[in-house]
């Protein structure tokens, strides 16, 4: 598993038992005129079952639509502090009634007007101190009047012009100060970022895995379908060799029976072998998330002997790259950034606020005003303090309480997969070394049986045995056989998860999938 075999092994049924090790497929049988043709058979390789999980699978693409979206997050917090421009501008008219003497020395009611044009704008930016700076202009045109009553002989009326720029700062002492605070967010999505990228990498090895162990079951079902269609060829074959024994008075019809047996017994072997071919092919194709009701597949891998690294060697890769604690160490620091700043937002407001002001005023003309500003003719200054608490408290302990559980959560988990990397280093490396060695005492078992059988049909010929004897002694070899192809692919499968586990599997894909 340690590279991709790319090359395509084509399989054939063979005819006889003395030729065929372990066929790896069959051949499709001639169509008889009016017969449903069979649905066309696609050859898998290792390699394509993982390009096309990491291209198709609807969970891979999620993982890498979660990314996509917590390295949005960040860019939003890296930018979480621009400058901002406002402007304003409006006309306002009021009407005042006022007292006022009449020219007979009583008093009367008069109505002054005004009417004010006001244009400005805003230049402002926070900071990720908490500072918050910014500059300010407005001017003004207003034009004033009072009316004149029936009692009073004059009015009086006039327009000025008015213009002012400020700059303020409000510096947080309390809540919201310094950077800790102010960069909390983005802190704390880039850890978020770095969780979903550990555990899209997880899920794609995961991925991997599950469609590699299922594809090895579709080979080991496509070798099981072979050895069942080579032993019935086998059969009918014998069958017909009895039959010819029987015409020349060698054999009695009760022993051609017997050939009939077995040879429809291996048609009921082929008939269920062929099922499991095609549902391990559909599963297969689940896992990927694509279509295979258009074809049957058939593996044509071929599992390589797999070597057993040591305990040691197991347990330093999983301390080292394993995904699982590579994910849980991403999400304990995001846990702790934001157990750092948990309820900052409750906490008691003192913020330090001060500005300076530049003022200028004209009349009938806007030349005094800006002259007055230019030459500091109105100067004016503010600092102060403004505070502020709740008078009823426990929502800014409670948020605290609770980052400080979600660290400890975060910690446990982290130290309980660290404590099962020893025993878990233990368990793989001794599954694989039980399938190896499954796969050597299946491989023995297949030589014994094999020369019995020749044994076994040599004493047939001569007469010293039995058909159901012989018969037994092939059911000795394909039975074999299939615990051979069973134990191979066991041990290729204790390789996958032990590579999955320390990280291997990981570090080979994911690419980013493409659109089907």
């Amino acid at each position: 598993m340690n590279s991709l075999r790319k090359s395509y092994v084509f399989l054939g049924v063979l005819a006889c038992v003395a030729s065929a090790k372990v066929p790896a497929a069959h051949a499709a049988a001639p169509q008889e005129p009016g017969a449903k043709a069979e649905p066309a058979v696609r050859q898998l390789s290792e390699g394509e079952v993982i390009a096309l999980s990491i291209r198709y699978n609807p969970d891979i693409a999620s993982a890498w639509l979660n990314e996509k979206q917590a390295g949005y997050a960040v860019r939003a917090e890296e930018a979480r502090y621009p400058f901002v421009l406002a402007a304003n501008a409006g006309y306002t008219h009021t009407s005042s009634p006022s007292l006022a003497r009449d020219n007979a020395g009583g008093t009367t009611v008069v109505v002054g007007q005004r009417d004010s044009f006001v244009i400005g704008s805003s230049l402002s930016k926070d900071f990720a101190t908490g500072t918050s700076v910014s500059l300010s202009v407005q001017g003004e045109r207003s034009t004033t009047s009072r009316a004149v009553g029936p009692l009073v002989t004059a009015g009086a009326a006039g327009t000025g012009y008015s213009l002012s720029t400020r700059l303020s700062l409000v510096q947080p002492i309390l809540r919201g100060a310094g950077t800790r605070i102010g960069l909390a967010a983005l802190r704390a999505a880039e850890l978020d970022l770095n969780a979903q990228r550990q555990g899209r990498e997880r899920l794609a090895s995961e991925v991997v895995r599950d469609a590699l162990t299922s594809y090895w079951e579709l080979w080991y079902a496509s070798q099981a379908l072979g050895i069942e269609q080579s032993a019935r060829a086998f059969a009918i074959a014998q069958r017909n060799e009895a039959d010819a024994r029987r015409a020349q008075g060698a054999l009695s019809p009760v022993d051609v029976l017997a050939f009939d047996t077995r040879v429809a017994s291996l048609n009921e072997q082929v008939t269920s072998a062929e099922l499991t071919e095609l549902q391990r092919g559909l599963e297969l194709a689940q896992i990927l998330g694509v279509d295979a009701s258009s074809s049957r597949w058939r593996a044509t891998g071929n599992p390589a002997e797999q070597p057993v690294p040591s305990v040691a060697e197991v347990e330093r890769k999983l301390r080292e790259q394993s995904p699982e604690l590579e994910e849980l160490q991403a999400r304990l620091a995001a846990a702790e950034q934001r157990a750092q700043v948990a309820g900052d937002a409750y906490r008691p407001r003192l913020d330090l606020e001060g500005y300076v002001e530049l003022r200028g005023l004209g009349s009938g003309s806007p030349a005094p005003a800006f002259a007055q500003v230019g030459t500091f003719g109105a100067p004016g200054a503010y600092v102060g303090l403004v505070f502020e608490a709740p008078l009823n408290g426990g929502r800014e302990q409670t948020e605290v309480e609770t980052a400080r559980v979600n660290v400890q959560l975060a910690r446990n988990q982290l130290d309980a997969a660290r404590s099962r990397i020893r025993l878990a280093a233990a368990r793989l490396v001794a599954q694989l070394e039980a399938a190896k060695a499954r796969r050597s005492a299946a491989e023995q078992t297949v030589a014994i049986a094999e020369r019995q059988l020749e044994a076994e049909r040599a004493r047939f010929a001569l007469g010293a045995s039995t058909p159901i004897q012989v018969q037994q002694a092939e059911d000795s070899v394909r039975t074999a056989r299939l615990r051979v192809a069973r134990a191979r692919v066991d041990q290729v499968q204790a390789a996958l998860a032990l590579e999955h586990s320390v990280g291997d599997l990981a570090a080979r894909p994911p690419a980013a999938p493409q659109s089907k």
